[in-house]
Formats: structure tokens, C-alpha cells, sequence
């Protein structure tokens, strides 16, 4: 039975993480039944498992918004002619993921505790890792949540997004998160980009550009400004794959470095070894600094 679920699931056209993840499940449930089986846990076995390879050549990334995107979507938010529900409060929500790079959920039920507008601080514990970050605000970011304080009803700094993130349905399944993205997308639609794409071998569209993608542009614009990357780590909470995408010219550098010192290119006397990791150890010590100005620097007015 377990093999024909796991074959059954190979004909709906999802993806190789949603296959999984759906095996695993039903995995976890048996785990905890093991006292009760006299079997093998059935959905124990690898080969219900796809193969992440089964995938390479269509899968699709999420992609970075560009300076000029960013732009496009501050001035459209802005615009009096585009009519969205909440669009006070949206706009307010896409500064926050603009200039701190984080996700949308911890965007969207943002309180009033966790921001400082006289420090100009925001401190966000964040809901999918636990990873508490503190992160400067930037000057325009400061802007609107000023004007944000006048509509202040509730805890929350976007009190009707944050109500509409939290609608559940008549089964109790939330489905807020889904509305609330709904309403991102169409903005994102405003300025001429298409969200999804038809991707081979699944039902239904991948997301190209989204919410996330404020993310990859806060690691983009920080790698292009030469921004270390342990500064980045401290803003996002993670040293996750998003970063490493931009970064990766980091390791390429270390690598070639050291290609150089076994092969005899890179020869230095002592003192000028003692130098550099002087001048190494000045550099990180600068990390604690730069977090309180990264914002700034890249984002500023």
C-alpha cells in the first residue's frame, strides 16, 4: 500500500519537495505507532523517495528584484489610480521587507514592541527559524512607519493585514497567509512582471518573483556593495542558500588563494604574513560596526 501511495503520488505532477515531504509525513505517523506494529514501519523504505536529480534542468529559483524593480514597486504603491485592499498597510509591509530582508510573515504581523523609532532599531524574532535579529532602520523605512504610527489601533503595525494573515476557514486551516500574498503579487503585477511560470512536469506554476524575493535582493545589493558576509547573516537570521547564491565569489577566492599557496604563487616572508592576518582580524572586528550601518549605507537617502 505504501508503494502504490508513493506511485500514486509520481502521476500529480508535484514537485520532488512536495512528494517528500507528503511520504515523510505519513512516516512520522507510524514512527510514533512502532510500539503498536508488528512490521517495519512501511513508510520507512528510500525508494518511495524521489530524487532531488529528477528535477535538475527545470527547477526555478526565485529572483532578485533589481534596484530599478524595487524602485518601480515604491512608486506604484504611491500611485492614487492603483485600488488595493489595504494598500496603506501593504506598502508598509513591503518597506519593512525592503530595507530588513525579512519574510513575509514576520512583514506582515510586525508589532509596535519590537520597533524603536527614536533608537531606530527593529528587533524581529523570526517565526519559521526562532532567530531573533536586530536591525537598523533605514531612513525611508523610518518614513513610513512614522506615518504608520498615525493609524495605530492595536498592537500591530499593519492591524488589518496582520487580521488578514490570521483568517482561518471553517476546518480551522489557515488560509491568510495565502490571501495576504495574493494582494503582494498584485503589486508585483503592477510593474509588469509575472509571479509564476509554467515549470515541466508539475500542475501548478512555480513563483519567480514574490514577497521572497525582497530577500534574495537584500543579499544581492549587500554582496554588490562588498558587504561581508557574516554582516548579512547577523541582518537575515540565517546562513541560508540565499546567501550562499551571492557570496559564492567569496569561496571562489579562497579557493584560488590557496591553489596559489601550494603552487608556490603566493610566497610571502613572515612579516608580511603576521601583516596580513593583523589586518584580518581588524576587518572582523568591524562586523559589529558595519550591521549599524549596512541598512543605511545601501538604502539610505
Amino acid at each position: 500500500m505504501a508503494e502504490d501511495f508513493a506511485n500514486h503520488l509520481r502521476t500529480m505532477q508535484i514537485s520532488v519537495a512536495t512528494h517528500n515531504r507528503k511520504i515523510v509525513r505519513i512516516r512520522r505517523i507510524f514512527g510514533t505507532l512502532k510500539d503498536y506494529l508488528s512490521i517495519e514501519n512501511p513508510f520507512g523504505s528510500s525508494v518511495l523517495l524521489r530524487k532531488e536529480r529528477e528535477e535538475q534542468g527545470t527547477l526555478v529559483r526565485r529572483i532578485a528584484f533589481t534596484r530599478e524593480q524595487e524602485e518601480a514597486i515604491r512608486r506604484e504603491l504611491d500611485n492614487p489610480h492603483r485600488k488595493l485592499m489595504n494598500k496603506a498597510e501593504i506598502k508598509v509591509v513591503y518597506y519593512i521587507g525592503m530595507y530588513t530582508g525579512q519574510r513575509l510573515k514576520d512583514c506582515a504581523l510586525m508589532q509596535w514592541r519590537n520597533i524603536d523609532l527614536e533608537q531606530k532599531r527593529i528587533w524581529v524574532k523570526q517565526f519559521k527559524t526562532g532567530k531573533e535579529v536586530l536591525i537598523p532602520i533605514a531612513e525611508p523605512l523610518q518614513a513610513v512607519l512614522r506615518e504608520a504610527r498615525k493609524w495605530q489601533t492595536d498592537t500591530y503595525v499593519c492591524p488589518k493585514v496582520a487580521a488578514r494573515y490570521q483568517i482561518v476557514d471553517e476546518r480551522g486551516k489557515e488560509i491568510g497567509d495565502s490571501l495576504v500574498n495574493i494582494d503582494v503579487l498584485r503589486v508585483i503585477k503592477w510593474i509588469g512582471l509575472e509571479p509564476s511560470v509554467a515549470t515541466p512536469g508539475r500542475k501548478r506554476k512555480a513563483t519567480v518573483y514574490g514577497f521572497h524575493s525582497l530577500r534574495h535582493s537584500f543579499a544581492s545589493f549587500c554582496a554588490e556593495a562588498g558587504v561581508p558576509k557574516a554582516v548579512v547573516v547577523s541582518i537575515l537570521g540565517a546562513d541560508s542558500s540565499i546567501i550562499d547564491r551571492f557570496y559564492t565569489h567569496v569561496g571562489e577566492e579562497a579557493q584560488r588563494a590557496a591553489i596559489e599557496a601550494i603552487s608556490g604563487g603566493a610566497s610571502t616572508t613572515p612579516e608580511q604574513r603576521i601583516k596580513q592576518v593583523l589586518e584580518y582580524v581588524n576587518s572582523l572586528a568591524t562586523v559589529s560596526t558595519e550591521v549599524s550601518h549596512i541598512v543605511s549605507l545601501l538604502f539610505g537617502k
